[in-house]
């Protein structure tokens, strides 16, 4: 499938270049089938020189801001079209396997990008995403199709065009967002439970970590606050985070039509005593939803 890498960036050159270009380089993605998003001219300019010529196919010019970019990737292709997104900080991909937890090969990935376009296809679903900790012990041997969170750092969709919107916050919780919408659309979403990628989350220079600490808290609070109350039947507050950033998790809502599908080939190893008191300690906070 001709699918299209796609990574909005922002002043974050250098992360942009030793982390999810150094990724994507890892397992052989050929530069013509990434395209990196930048802000204006300037930015621009700033990739450009500091990146090696030809590393990336396609650097485009489009707004400011998380969820201006965002919409405008998606006006940017044809309706249809198979977009795999990237954050510009993702660093490393594992997976479940028998005996523990392992990095992608460098041939896996594009592999797990098609299943993953083959799986949406199959299903009738748009949306799809592997699962949101890079933490063996949550991780399952599983593909799911009910209401799932996809993380916003690596998804991958058909283009859903201006049937999916990011019109809320400055790009606080864009990926609730988006998970819902696409639930409305499809009444489905894949999520390969067994696939896990580790990225920079509330950290790292430029992109939307720019703002004061105290207005990203207050635009957190005011974003989560205006998604409780647009779809209070999917969403609710996780009280149990002492971070001080507000979560959110998603109610569970089933798919009518399809039911989880179980991998016999990945088996978890027994787990030692030391393992289970961990996980005791683990589950007394928020498992990722």
């Amino acid at each position: 499938m001709d699918w299209k890498v796609v990574v909005p960036s922002y002043n974050r050159v250098e992360g942009f270049k030793h982390k999810t270009l150094a990724l994507l380089q890892y397992h052989k993605i050929p530069a013509s089938k990434i395209y990196l998003f930048v802000a204006n001219e300037e930015q621009k300019s700033l990739y450009e020189a500091g990146l090696e010529p030809g590393s990336v196919g396609h650097i485009v010019v489009g707004v400011k801001g998380l969820p201006e970019i965002r919409n405008f990737i998606f006006d940017y292709f044809p309706k249809g079209t198979p977009l795999v997104s990237f954050d510009d900080d993702v660093r490393e991909f594992t997976r479940l396997t028998e005996t523990w937890q392992r990095p992608l090969k460098p041939a896996e990935l594009s592999h797990f990008i098609d299943q993953a376009f083959a799986e949406c296809e199959k299903v009738g679903a748009r949306l799809w995403g592997d699962y949101p900790s890079f933490n063996y012990f949550y991780m399952k041997p599983t593909i799911t199709y009910d209401l799932k969170f996809i993380v916003g750092s690596f998804w991958g969709c058909l283009n859903p065009g201006d049937e999916v919107r990011i019109t809320i916050g400055h790009g606080e919780k864009e990926d609730f967002m988006r998970t819902i919408q696409f639930w409305e659309l499809d009444k489905a979403i894949v999520r390969f439970n067994y696939i896990g990628h580790k990225t920079s989350v509330y950290k790292g220079e430029g992109g939307l970590q720019l703002n004061d600490k105290n207005e990203r808290l207050q635009r957190e609070r005011r974003t989560t606050a205006a998604l409780l109350k647009k779809w209070p039947q999917y969403l609710y507050l996780n009280t149990t985070r002492k971070s001080g950033v507000p979560e959110l998790l998603l109610k569970k809502q089933y798919s009518n039509r399809l039911q989880k599908r179980t991998l016999p080939w990945i088996m978890r190893p027994k787990q030692t005593r030391r393992h289970k008191h961990t996980m005791k300690n683990k589950n007394k906070t928020r498992k990722a939803n």
